[in-house]
């Protein structure tokens, strides 16, 4: 049986190879069940801490492995490293059986129901550098163990009802002045009291973030605070300290936002002459000595909000501050300013509110070239906003962000034109709401400000552009920016559960860093509607991968056995494949409609290229690559959803180039609106666009060049539905080259000889309505710039 042992000979290298592939397997299967198995110290104490919570996720009930399948559980070499639970609706008590996870470097517990003390085993997390436990229920003393968590950066224990004083070290005690490395104290919103000991503070700490607003702290600010060279945003409002401002916070040069509101502070109003990285500052209701306005009002630039309202200020308002370049608001009612309030001539472009109610002002001067304001009740100036609202919002500005036809409500969206309103079906988003505690701005009627988030979410956060959407901006009793947000999924109806962690986790580990403006935030979801079939049992990923590897194994004995025969019949696929251009648009003789099924890159050998080049010659060279300029689909651009005709878009671009052997863009102008502004059917030659064409192909005979163009036209529509498919771009291209003798050898469905023009509408101008001829006379290049152009806003979004 020679014919036999030839066939096994030639498979010998297959089946060793084979062999090779199991044996892989094999390993790699051991080597994952084996990392799969938790440190029995840790499943230990995740064990004890399940047992004492509610609501736990449901694979936590279906494994008794955390490293392998428990959500929110992080893993390095079987030993847990993170656990994020943020907003999963955990309750219960956090005890003492956390300590037990001595590898642990971060710990996120925000937006949960924790009650009860906060336990000082969390002190033994030597490895701990995030700690967040805020917007929680939390109550209690700050554990003085803390302070031993020398690698802890991160601390946040706001939104809690902590109670008692701030803990410092003693010759017996640890104490938070000793977290050299913490950039952040987040102590706000909760019941803490008692005084704000100097000790806590030293040059050698790098804090950026001290919020220790909405409490009962008393006594007066250390002037220690003024050491730490670092802090960018220092909110001490809503307590009731006491005495003078301390003069070394004049210092803190870093700091961007400063709010002392709200206390008792006495003494001179403080001189902040030295902050010149200083955005906000509010001073009100507090018990200043009375004075003029002081000098820093005039000479601190980089002011945009200015804020001391129930104050003492007196004597003439400084006309050189509305002239601040960044300023946006000035908030000074409720004082004592006399005279004439003369805001100048030379207002800043970003103010927008100025309020002196409930001063002594007799006069109000502005400048008479200055129109844009409305004068509300006494000594108010708002500038007038030229802005769309949303309806039934007229008197809400800030609840303006979207576009006017979008609003985001529960699973839908309601698309808005004049009267007519439309509701869409889309993918079922992730809604919360962020809350920013220190941003440099006040005004919230700029929305590229809002835009500028948006887009940093979801390019940061790897979604889709146009899948993050912001609504009802405003500042809260806390004096917090909170602003709704809502994520949709990239792909499919529903995020999955590792998506929601994975996001989850960017916010809460504040992984995710918003525009410095922003300053700091957190953020607390709402609880997401999985589908019923994510809330089922899970397996564990052990299981899941013996599985795996077991149907492997199985696919890959089947595979040898016809593996053989399978590659010889490809290979004459392959090359009866090749000479069919078009095989790979339309899949199986089907004429879907929709976009090119590529198979793969096709590459020619030296000798082919030689050949359908003359020897690489340089007369046959035909146009040039613009590399993704001007390529886009304008109503993609505007709507943000692709479609299957979106590439028609960018191939009609393409026929453009080759017509006219330029870039889609050339000296700032458009290759679509040139040959659309130079068309003239009359020529029924060169179609009116001789000048532009490539003169390699001018004189050649051009047999089809109209239809060819009209195809390419008809591409280039503006809306997606004047547009053919692409396998009708396909059959018409088919027929073109049959028209001329040529055989394309397609398996796509049987070409259409009818002209585009006959079914088609008539072509549209995108880039404005009647616009003029191109003066082909004219000796300047044809693409020579011409003017501007805008796109059309009808398009209406898919």
């Amino acid at each position: 049986m020679p014919n036999f042992s030839q066939a096994l000979s030639a498979m010998a290298p297959f089946c060793r190879f084979l062999l090779f592939v199991v044996f892989v397997a094999l390993i790699s299967f051991k080597a994952q069940f084996v990392s799969c198995v938790t440190d029995s110290n840790d499943a230990a104490a995740l064990q004890s801490l399940k047992d004492s919570w509610q609501n736990i996720p449901p694979s936590w009930k279906n494994s008794d492995d955390p490293c392998g399948a428990w959500d929110g559980v992080k893993c390095i070499d079987s030993r847990v490293t993170q656990l994020g639970l943020s907003t999963m609706g955990l309750a219960g008590k956090l005890s003492g059986d956390i300590g037990g996870l001595t590898e642990l470097k971060s710990l996120i517990l925000a937006g949960c129901s924790f009650t009860g003390d906060i336990p000082d085993e969390i002190g033994n997390l030597g490895e701990l550098s995030f700690l967040a436990l805020n917007s929680n229920n939390f109550s209690g003393t700050v554990p003085p163990s803390l302070g031993k968590l020398s690698n802890l950066y991160w601390l946040d224990l706001a939104d809690n009802q902590l109670t008692g004083s701030i803990p410092v070290s003693t010759p017996n005690s640890p104490g938070l002045d000793q977290l050299k490395n913490a950039k952040h104290f987040h102590f706000n919103k909760n019941q803490l009291s008692g005084t704000i000991s100097p000790q806590l503070f030293s040059s050698d700490m790098v804090l950026i973030h001290v919020l220790f607003d909405g409490n009962q702290l008393t006594g007066t600010i250390p002037s220690t605070l003024g050491l730490v060279q670092t802090l960018e945003v220092l909110r001490l409002d809503r307590n009731d300290l006491s005495g003078e401002v301390p003069s070394s916070l004049n210092n803190l040069s870093s700091v961007n936002e400063l709010n002392l509101a709200h206390n008792n502070l006495t003494g001179p109003i403080p001189n902040f002459s030295q902050l010149n990285s200083l955005n906000y500052v509010d001073l009100s209701n507090n018990s200043f000595d009375p004075s003029e306005a002081p000098l820093w009002f005039s000479t601190l630039t980089s002011l945009t909000t200015l804020i001391v309202e129930h104050g003492s200020l007196q004597g003439t308002v400084p006309q050189k501050i509305f002239s601040f370049q960044l300023l946006q608001q000035v908030k000074l009612r409720n004082n004592s300013f006399n005279d004439t309030l003369n805001l100048g001539d030379t207002i800043g472009p970003d103010l927008q509110l100025v309020d002196f109610q409930n001063n002594k002002i007799s006069k109000l001067t502005v400048d008479s070239g200055y129109k844009n304001y409305t004068l509300m009740e006494s000594c108010m100036l708002l500038r007038s906003l030229k802005y769309e609202l949303l309806p039934g919002s007229a008197t809400k500005l800030q609840n303006h962000i979207r576009p006017a036809w979008l609003i985001v409500e529960a699973d839908h969206v309601r698309q808005i034109r004049g009267s007519a309103l439309r509701v869409v079906n889309v993918p079922i988003h992730l809604k919360g709401t962020m809350y920013f505690r220190g941003p440099s701005f006040r005004e919230l009627s700029n929305v590229s400000v809002f835009h500028e988030l948006e887009m940093s979410m979801w390019v940061k956060m790897e979604l889709n552009p146009g899948s993050v959407f912001l609504q009802n901006p405003f500042f809260n009793t806390d004096d917090y920016l909170q602003v709704q947000l809502a994520l949709f999924p990239s792909t499919g109806k529903y995020f999955n559960r590792s998506e929601i962690q994975r996001i989850g986790f960017q916010f809460s580990n504040q992984t995710y860093k918003p525009p410095k403006e922003f300053g700091p935030y957190y953020f607390i979801a709402n609880p997401y509607p999985f589908p019923e079939s994510h809330k089922g049992a899970s397996l564990s990923t052990g299981v899941i991968a013996g599985i795996a590897s077991g149907g492997a194994l199985l696919v890959l004995g089947l595979l040898g056995i016809g593996i053989y025969a399978f590659l010889q019949k490809k290979r004459a696929e392959r090359a009866i494949g090749m000479s069919k251009p078009f095989a790979s648009w339309a899949p199986s003789g089907k004429d879907s409609g929709g976009a090119p099924q590529l198979k793969g890159a096709r590459w020619f050998s030296y000798d082919e290229l030689k050949k359908c080049t003359s020897n690489f010659s340089e007369s046959n060279e035909i146009g040039s690559g613009g590399y993704g300029k001007g390529y886009l689909d304008p109503e993609y651009y505007m709507t943000q959803q692709l479609t299957e005709k979106s590439d028609v878009y960018s191939f009609g671009v393409v026929m453009l180039e080759l017509v006219s052997a330029r870039q889609p863009i050339e000296k700032g102008k458009y290759i679509v609106r040139e040959v659309r502004m130079m068309m003239d059917k009359s020529d029924e030659e060169h179609y009116g666009l001789k000048e532009i064409m490539d003169p390699t192909i001018r004189n050649t005979g051009l047999t089809g060049f109209r239809r060819f163009l009209d195809l390419a036209m008809q591409c280039v529509e503006e809306s997606a539905a004047d547009r053919p498919t692409m396998s009708e771009v396909v059959k018409a291209i088919e027929t073109l080259l049959q028209n001329d003798g040529l055989n394309t050898n397609s398996t796509s469905a049987s070409s259409s000889a009818t002209d585009f023009n006959s079914t088609k509408g008539v072509i549209r101008q995108i880039y404005g309505e009647n616009l003029p001829k191109k003066d082909v006379n004219d000796s300047d290049h044809a693409f020579d710039y011409s003017g501007g152009y805008t796109l059309s806003a009808k398009v209406e979004p898919k």
